[in-house]
């Protein structure tokens, strides 16, 4: 692995600490589904303001990242989610796809799970 990857691997890895995520200004990220979440979220006020408001009233939202896997511009992310919202709580595992641009910034994003039908459930309730 060269150290280009490695520091894509760190750069996504440091995406899911609210810090550096905050500076993501030009993201694009697609949330996958049939529920009231899903669809494109472009730029930071969409994807910092509009999206959480869409799932909210989240008691608890925990996503435990696992392994990062680099392949040029594409970095993946597997994780586990723990949530609750209206007394509701589901658990699932999953993955981010992000694509960096020319300076290793997150540009753009995909979300997977294991049990997209549960996940709908969750935030259509």
């Amino acid at each position: 692995m060269t150290s280009e990857d490695l520091h894509k691997i760190e750069v996504v890895k440091a995406f899911y600490t609210a810090e550096l995520s905050r500076a993501a200004l030009d993201i694009v990220w697609h949330v996958p589904g049939h529920n009231p979440v899903s669809g494109a979220y472009r730029g930071h006020a969409e994807y910092f303001e509009v999206m959480p408001s869409r799932m909210a009233p989240l008691k608890s939202w925990v996503v435990q990242r696992k392994d990062v896997m680099v392949n040029g511009d594409r970095v993946v992310a597997t994780f586990h989610l723990t949530a609750e919202r209206k007394g509701r709580q589901i658990e699932l595992d999953g993955a981010h796809v992000f694509r960096l641009n020319e300076v290793d910034q997150v540009a753009e994003g995909w979300g997977f799970t294991n049990q997209q039908d549960l996940l709908d459930e969750f935030f259509a309730a």
